[in-house]
């Protein structure tokens, strides 16, 4: 007699395998599009609509009524694949788009106050291995819903229960939060839509697939996103990994960028034109203190030439576009003293890390800040970098380890042996990324250093002024010194920034 569950797996396989091929062959289609004289504008909205048509399709699919298939998804998910959409579901806005960025802004360990991005890989890696050795196989094999069901077995009563319920409520909205951003950005990035537009089609898309099958339909649905998110990432990272070092396999060659990026950063330091950026923001520093010392004259002061300037376009006759930027010039300034002082002092602040050497960014392949063998300042810095470092790797590990959109993945395997496994799974899909996001923060800087740094200011990449556009926090360019060539310490990059960019 057939093994049912056998049955079950290998049209599973079947399933994804045809999905995997079709997704390749749409990839393809639109590369040849693309070469064919298809326009961006429409292969963006294409990719957007295909995807969440593809999650909505799955999402209606996998419609139940049956409480256990709703909530724990029939509790018949095979471990490998509950392990790729643990990952999806782990891979989201903080891990997917912001992780290569910290590793490109705090360098491998950062600084004594920022820990750099290696603390987040560690952490989140470990906090899976916590999940295996002591939490998953427990939650398994009490065969319950929820992590606010557990609490209340485990401890009883129904103070516990609503304190878990309360606590996943507030962890989840502070999570939910940061894939909405992500949503917006990647949304109006694609269509050219307005941001709060993208992420009410992201939200509509979330909806259409979990709606009307819960656990089983997000299980499904998690699975195509993780071969979208793996292709999304793998593809940039390997082709620039292919174009600076001659091969696609970006993990294992992109460590002979290290010494070019540690030469690259000397001669930015010592760089005259790189000087001058920082001796330019020093005087922005400068200046901001001066109307912190005396917020009421400085913004009084600032108010009338902006006045005087808006009468002076008008009697000159310009563009009405000039008039109406220098009204908003104007309606952003601070209403009173106190957000003034705080405003300028924020740039103050600013001001004095962008004087620093390479912008204030720490050398990314040192050690810890500061210095073991150094003055005594050196080495207490050194000695607070790797206490902050451990730290921030500790905490992540504990808060991976109690995340409830996590744990309740462990309730859809079909024993305890398969959530073990399951979340040997998951950490082998993950480890897939993220070996690949340092490699990506390597190849980016150096691809910023050595071909970005040193152009023009006219000829400067469309994308900066495409994601500029999207979210000015993203990316912001300025000419500080006036020599109308692009210098390391005039870039100004978001987290997000690195990810998004790369393709």
């Amino acid at each position: 007699m057939a093994d049912p569950a056998r049955g079950y797996e290998q049209r599973l396989h079947r399933q994804v395998g045809l999905f995997c091929v079709g997704f390749v062959a749409f990839l393809l289609l639109m590369a040849w599009a693309e070469r064919a004289g298809l326009s961006r504008g429409w292969i963006g909205p294409i990719f957007l609509f295909l995807s969440v048509m593809v999650y909505a399709v799955i999402g209606i699919y996998a419609r139940t009524t049956d409480p256990e298939d709703f909530y724990v998804a029939g509790r018949r998910i095979p471990p490998m694949y509950n392990g790729m959409a643990t990952a999806a579901d782990w891979m989201s806005a903080a891990s997917f788009i912001s992780l290569a960025g910290a590793l490109y802004l705090q360098g491998f360990s950062g600084t004594a106050m920022h820990p750099g991005g290696l603390a987040y890989v560690l952490g989140w890696t470990g906090g899976f291995c916590l999940v295996a050795l002591l939490i998953a196989p427990r939650l398994r094999a009490m065969r319950l819903y929820t992590v606010p069901d557990f609490y209340a077995v485990r401890f009883g009563g129904r103070g516990p229960r609503l304190l878990a319920a309360l606590g996943a409520v507030a962890c989840s909205f502070m999570y939910v939060v940061a894939q909405i951003y992500g949503i917006g950005l990647i949304a109006s990035r694609l269509t050219g839509v307005q941001f709060e537009i993208g992420i009410l089609l992201g939200l509509g898309g979330v909806l259409l697939c979990s709606f009307l099958g819960g656990m089983r339909a997000i299980t499904w649905t998690q699975v195509v996103q993780y071969v979208v998110l793996l292709l999304a990432f793998l593809i940039p990272v390997s082709w620039l990994a292919y174009k600076q070092l001659g091969t696609p396999l970006a993990p294992l060659a992109y460590g002979a960028q290290l010494p070019k990026i540690e030469r690259l950063e000397q001669a930015l330091i010592d760089s005259p034109a790189e000087r001058e950026v920082r001796a330019a923001y020093l005087e922005r520093a400068r200046e901001y203190a001066e109307r912190v010392d005396d917020p009421a004259a400085a913004l009084a002061a600032e108010r009338g030439k902006l006045e005087e300037r808006i009468r002076m376009l008008k009697a000159q006759g310009v563009d009405f576009s000039l008039v109406i930027a220098a009204r908003r010039e104007l309606a952003a300034l601070p209403r009173d003293e106190a957000s003034a002082r705080e405003l300028w002092t924020r740039a103050m602040n600013e001001s004095l890390e962008h004087a620093k050497p390479l912008g204030g960014l720490p050398r990314h392949g040192q050690a810890f800040a500061g210095n073991p063998d150094g003055t005594p300042a050196e080495r207490a810095e050194y000695q607070q970098s790797r206490l902050s470092f451990m730290a921030l790797m500790f905490c992540l590990m504990v808060g991976t380890a109690s995340l409830p959109h996590l744990l309740t993945r462990f309730y859809t395997t079909p024993s305890v042996a398969d959530t073990r496994r399951s979340v040997a799974w998951s950490l082998f899909f993950i480890a897939l990324l993220y070996l690949s996001t340092p490699a990506l923060a390597v190849l980016v800087k150096y691809e910023i250093m050595q071909g970005l740094v040193g152009s023009s200011f006219d000829q400067l990449p469309h994308w900066i002024a495409q994601w500029a556009r999207v979210d000015p926090g993203l990316i912001s360019v300025q000419d500080i010194n006036g020599d109308r060539i692009l210098q390391f310490g005039e870039i100004r990059l978001g987290a997000d920034m690195i990810m998004l960019a790369t393709p």
